[in-house]
């Protein structure tokens, strides 16, 4: 009886072992490319931070850092992520060109929980003294899987 309950534990702590890994190995799930095509600002205004939230996502790239920019990614093992990020001098304010693939999300593969949601606000300044916050949801993303087809 010992030595069964010996095997087992070994097969308990062996498959417990396996699942951990499996649940954190990366690359588990589909990859796709995140645009924020539709961003209208006002004749003068640029960009000067970001926060993004992803839902049932993980941040894996950002293909283009901006110079001059303080980025923080908290990619949560909830499968709950957020960017934010902010201007360190006002030359490396941005413009709306920026946000055409400017990240890459894994969607949780198979989906254990809520389908992937993105939402935030992107600031904006004309003067480096007045900001206006611009309200992002779900409709303002446009996903690409990395095979090139869309999804929304």
């Amino acid at each position: 009886m010992i030595r069964r309950s010996g095997k087992l534990w070994r097969f308990g702590g062996a498959f417990c072992a396996f699942v951990i890994f499996a649940a954190s190995a990366p690359g588990q799930g589909q990859r796709l490319l995140v645009s924020i095509p539709a961003l209208k600002l006002e004749a003068k205004e640029r960009i000067v931070g970001l926060d993004i939230h992803v839902r049932s996502g993980m941040i894996v790239q950002l293909p283009k850092v901006a110079r001059g920019w303080s980025i923080s990614i908290d990619n949560d093992p909830s499968w709950n992520t957020r960017i934010s990020g902010s201007l360190a001098v006002g030359a490396a304010a941005l413009d709306v060109d920026f946000f055409r693939d400017f990240m890459v999300v894994e969607v949780e593969d198979p989906p254990w929980g809520p389908p992937l949601d993105l939402s935030g606000e992107i600031i904006v300044t004309s003067d480096f003294l007045t900001e206006r916050r611009i309200k992002l949801g779900k409709k303002d993303f446009v996903l690409v899987k990395a095979s090139g087809s869309r999804t929304n």
